[in-house]
């Protein structure tokens, strides 16, 4: 990366009874970075770390061109909005945005510009004079949001910041949240545990599991490719398979035991290989049409063992014919598709796994956690 703005190296801590290990991640200026992990996994320690609040045992934390490791929290130039936001109850909602400007000593003339700008760029011009107290989740949000851009911070950090919003209000504040991160040109470094979230605000995404970054990257290798195990499974990928190698004339064939399944390519000898076929890449064959290239190598007959209807996709169980379980695969598709094809439980059917994006994980990682 040519123009690193965060860059953490090789960074240990113990946090009470928990530890985060050997973290190195990095963001470059003006991007959008989303760290991802279930609840205790040591996000908010990590980003405590990162504002100060923390003090790590090894590694070290640079901002720009400065090693920030041992600064205090108040010369980082950051900005952090909590989870809970933090305003001040007594104060109405421009004294909240004001209250970090007495600190910097800025002239009142240009605070109250810089204040006029926020609050026009977030749409709070109506509230200024509101009590945060009266004040819906969304609008608290976009208050604390305008709070930490007033001190005109180099990079800033949100916690958790929808976890109070109702989810039907969620999606339109993520839309609004990149917008006003864009225009302002700041770093943005967001935590969450919610995977839509992460994909719709990151750019780059980092995966943290029990104090340890798994991945890190574009959110399309993230989501395509997930490298270990532990990481596919948090994304919501549950078709993982341990399977022995064996050659194949056109590639690899990785023998699962009661089914095998193509891989293109010779593969790294090893005793065992785990792979992972994403819901979304297993599709439907429909009879009488011809098969593409891709799909013709992975085809599996067998029956539809339960189905659930969500209101922009079907999830459906598949079941192998002749298989010992209960099903094999976990299958996601478009609602119109399981109405165009009449499809549901007990139903007789043809899959075909799609041969690019079958995923196959490191030897090195096929024992992880």
């Amino acid at each position: 990366m040519n123009n690193v703005h965060l860059k953490i190296e090789t960074m240990s801590t113990a946090i009470g009874g928990f530890s985060l290990r050997n973290i190195s991640l990095s963001c470059e200026r003006g991007e959008y970075h989303v760290l991802l992990g279930p609840t205790g996994s040591g996000k908010t320690s990590l980003m405590k770390c990162i504002l100060g609040f923390h003090k790590i045992q090894r590694g070290a934390i640079y901002l720009g061109n400065r090693d920030i490791t041992h600064e205090r929290p108040e010369r980082r130039r950051m900005a952090y909005v909590p989870q809970n936001y933090s305003l001040f109850p007594h104060l109405n909602v421009e004294g909240n945005i004001r209250f970090g400007l007495g600190a910097g000593n800025v002239p009142v003339h240009e605070a109250d510009l810089l204040i006029n700008r926020l609050c026009e760029m977030l749409h709070i011009e109506n509230l200024r004079h509101r009590k945060v107290r009266n004040l819906s989740g969304g609008e608290r949000q976009k208050v604390a949001l305008a709070r930490a851009l007033a001190v005109q911070p180099e990079i800033i950090l949100l916690d958790e910041p929808f976890s109070s919003i109702d989810e039907g209000a969620k999606r339109g504040l993520w839309v609004e949240l990149k917008q006003i991160v864009n225009e302002v040109g700041i770093t943005a470094f967001h935590i969450t545990h919610n995977l839509e979230e992460a994909y719709s605000l990151g750019e780059r995404l980092s995966v943290l599991m029990n104090g340890e970054l798994l991945q890190s990257g574009a959110k399309r290798d993230i989501f395509e490719s997930p490298l270990t195990e532990g990481v596919a499974r948090y994304l919501g990928y549950r078709n993982i398979f341990s399977g022995v190698q064996k050659r194949h004339p056109e590639g690899t064939e990785i023998d699962m035991g009661y089914f095998s399944v193509f891989v293109p390519g010779e593969k790294p000898e090893t005793t065992e290989i785990k792979l992972c076929i994403r819901p979304q890449d297993i599709k439907i064959i429909r009879e009488g049409l011809p098969i593409g290239d891709f799909l013709n190598r992975n085809i599996f007959s067998g029956e539809i063992t339960s189905l659930l209807l969500f209101p922009e996709y079907c999830s459906m169980q598949f079941r192998i014919e002749a298989s010992p379980e209960d099903y094999d695969f976990e299958i996601r598709i478009p609602r119109y598709i399981q109405e165009r094809y009449d499809l549901y439980a007990g139903k007789k059917i043809r899959v075909g796994l799609w041969e690019p994006k079958i995923i196959l994980f490191s030897p090195s990682l096929v024992s992880e956690r």
